[in-house]
């Protein structure tokens, strides 16, 4: 985790924060609760980790064995 931070610049993080917390400021104001949000954000990661990440490793190593092959 230290080597990505690293590699970031400050300033993107900052901008980062920034950008989350005025998302988060305007959804209340607006009257959204945003705790439905984040937990339809972590649903909607958890279903494209079980069923779209693993047909696109399985893509990329169907790729890696056919140019394997043609060597």
């Amino acid at each position: 985790m230290q080597m990505i931070l690293k590699k970031l610049p400050r300033v993107d993080i900052l901008l980062t924060l920034l950008f989350v917390a005025v998302v988060y400021i305007t959804l209340n104001i607006i009257g959204i609760n945003t705790t439905y949000v984040f937990i339809a954000l972590l649903g909607a990661v958890e279903w494209a980790t079980q069923f779209i990440l693993p047909w696109i490793v399985l893509y990329w190593v169907i790729r890696l064995i056919k140019s394997y092959e043609s060597k």
